[in-house]
This record gives structure tokens, sequence and C-alpha cells, in this order.
């Protein structure tokens, strides 16, 4: 049986929630920004934003039948809450650890033990970013592997040994649309509405892209989305494990084939820290729109430099795509899909497609990372 599903979306910046009816349909959507963003205790907020968004729910908290959660990787914790999020520069640690295997984990989790080595060593368990928030509701701790390809992404016993870590250490991969556990009500951060939650079961999809990749339905050869938050990423899915410098290759969650991205580190926090200079200056809010209108009206500001950079970004990103899909020997769509935040800004949606030259494709929760939360209940 389909169920009503609170999905949440663990950002850089804020915390997405969402209750979706068994049917597809966004019964409530709920947005908390954290107050520090930056914070090495970052991952301690979490909890807290959903408590503070289901408050706001209303009478739909009353229908959920399930939670499911995704987030931003490779973000890992300690178990204090000490945190290494996916965008922390590790490149001066690189020379101090074997990678064998390229996983885009282990320069995090290094970077973690470098950074807290007390808290490294006392902590029972290194959680990625999502499953915290999973340990924090259930009390049980997993690591979900979107697809078996993925190990080498994560890490495996060797490469941890290696480099001298306990693999004990690391909870055990599960797949996506597996129950984790339940809300325990036991548990000191189940507290204010959240008690509401106690005993439903909890899923999750994992990063925040893959979430997106699902949500999106982009799991097929020659589909195209544009994933942004606070970084962008470009995918392209690709029926062979293609290589370009230019490009960062995953295996799609179709098993066989692939996701080539193009990634734009910090498109979503340039604006996130133009509004901030905005409202600063004004002494009030600023909507993301009211930031879109008012850079692009006025030519000769920041944010209309801002916007130009990222629109000449997305067109690069295509660009490479493109060449990719040839290389494939495959069609490049007419169309992409899109998905955060951005899907809901019109002006920006219309000057990205004249921009592009392609059609643009929102789903009908146009956060497709808590659609993808959904999808991984219902559909496994």
């Amino acid at each position: 049986m389909l169920k009503t599903v609170l999905t949440a979306d663990i950002g850089t910046t804020s915390l997405k929630t969402a209750v979706i009816s068994s049917e597809g349909e966004q019964l409530a959507f709920a947005q908390c920004a954290f107050k520090n963003p930056d914070s090495r205790f970052i991952s301690l907020e979490w909890i807290k934003a959903l408590e503070r968004c289901v408050s706001s729910m209303g009478d739909a908290v009353k229908q959920i039948q399930a939670v499911s959660v995704s987030g931003n990787g490779p973000t890992v914790c300690t178990e204090d809450g000490s945190t290494v999020l996916w965008n922390a520069n590790s490149e001066a640690i690189n020379d101090e650890i074997k990678n064998t295997t390229n996983s885009l984990f282990l320069p995090k989790i290094a970077l973690l033990r470098k950074y807290y080595p007390d808290e490294f060593e006392k902590s029972d368990s290194i959680l990625s970013g999502p499953e915290f928030l999973i340990w924090q509701l259930t009390g049980n701790k997993v690591t979900i592997l979107p697809e078996s390809r993925y190990t080498n992404a994560y890490w495996c016993e060797e490469l941890l040994i290696l480099n001298g870590m306990n693999p004990e250490n690391f909870p055990p991969f599960v797949k996506i649309g597996e129950c984790y556990g339940y809300v325990d009500p036991a548990r000191d951060e189940i507290k204010g509405s959240l008690t509401a939650l106690q005993g439903l079961p909890v899923y999750g999809a994992g990063p925040d892209f893959i979430a997106a990749m699902i949500g999106t339905g982009c799991t097929e050869t020659g589909a195209v989305y544009d994933c942004a938050g606070s970084s962008e990423g470009f995918n392209l899915c690709i029926p062979l494990p293609y290589r370009d410098e230019r490009i960062r290759l995953l295996p799609n969650v179709t098993p066989g084939l692939w996701n080539a991205a193009v990634m734009i580190p910090e498109s979503g926090r340039l604006l996130f820290n133009y509004k901030s200079k905005l409202e600063k200056e004004s002494g009030h809010e600023w909507t993301y729109p009211e930031v879109i209108d008012y850079s692009f009206q006025n030519t000769e500001s920041e944010g209309h430099r801002i916007l130009e950079t990222l629109l000449q970004n997305s067109e690069n990103a295509v660009s490479i795509l493109k060449d990719v899909a040839e290389k494939c020997g495959i069609e490049f769509p007419n169309h992409m899909f899109v998905a955060g935040g951005q899907a809901k800004n019109k002006r920006w949606m219309d000057e990205k497609e004249r921009r592009l030259g392609l059609k643009l494709e929102i789903s009908r929760i146009p956060d497709a990372e808590l659609l993808g939360d959904w999808k991984a209940v219902n559909e496994g």
C-alpha cells in the first residue's frame, strides 16, 4: 500500500520538507534556514530545523505514515555532531591519504579526523549526512548506498585499514527503499512536534543528487537534469563509463547505466551571500524572486554579474554534456529536467531556458529531491 510520507532534504543552508500524499501530491511544504550554516556542529541543527518544519505543517502531519530523508554529500559527522560538509576544501590533505578507489568520502573523513582528532577517536561511528539525522530519529546507524557500484565512491574495509581507520566505526551499507528503523520516542531528540511521528518507519534516498535523480525520473539513457542548491550539477545519463576530465563520472541508480555530471560548486551559495548582503543593507528580508528581479533590472549591480556568470556556467555545462553524449553515441534531448529552488522562480527559468535553448521541465513537485524521498518509500 502506498504511503503518505514526510520527506526531508538536508541542504547546505536550509532544510526542506514536504508531506506528500500516497498519490504523490504535495499536501504541505516547509523550509527552515540554518542559523549558522558554517558551524562545526551544523548537523545538530538539522533535527531542530525538522521539528520547526513539522510544527508549521498543521493537520497534514496527522496523515503521515512514514518519514524519508536525503541530504548533501559527501558530508560526514562524528556522534557529537562535529561535521565536515561536502564542500569543505580537502585538497591540502590529499597527499596524506591513500585514496586507491578515488573515494569521494575518504578526503572528508580524513579531514574530519584531522580537524577533530579527539572526537573522531571517541566516536563509535562515523556517519554521513542524512544518516546522521536518521540515527537521531531511530537510534539505528546505517549508510545508504545508492547502487552497488557506489562502494568505491564511499569506502571499503581495505581502504579504511590502509588509512589507519577502523572499519567497525563505519555503519553497514543498506539499500535505498529499505526501512532503517522507527521514530523512537525514547530518543532525547524526539521532542515538540516530532512526538507526532513516534513509531513511524524511516526510509531514505541518500545523497541529494541521487534523490533528485530519482525524483526527476532521470534513470534512462539520454535523460538530463539540473540539480541546483548551494552548488549545481548538470547530469546526463549515459550507457557506458565514458571518462573525461571535464565531468564527474558516477553510476546511475539504474544498474549498468552511468551519470556524467558537470559541477558548478558555488552557484547557489553566491546568490545566498548576495541575498544576505541585500538584507543587511536594506534592513529587511528579501525573497529569491525579489533578488532575481532586482539583479536583472539593475545591470550594474553585483547581482547582475552573478546571474550572468551562472548563465555562462550553465551554457558551458550543457555544451560539455552535448559533447559527452556525442562521444557516447546517444542523442542529446531538447529538454532538461530541473530540480531545486530555482524551479520555483519563473523569471530565472525563462531566462535560463532562453540562454540554453532547451525546454526546461519541472516535476509536479519542484523540489525533486523530496519527490525522490517519496519514491524511495513507495517505489523502493
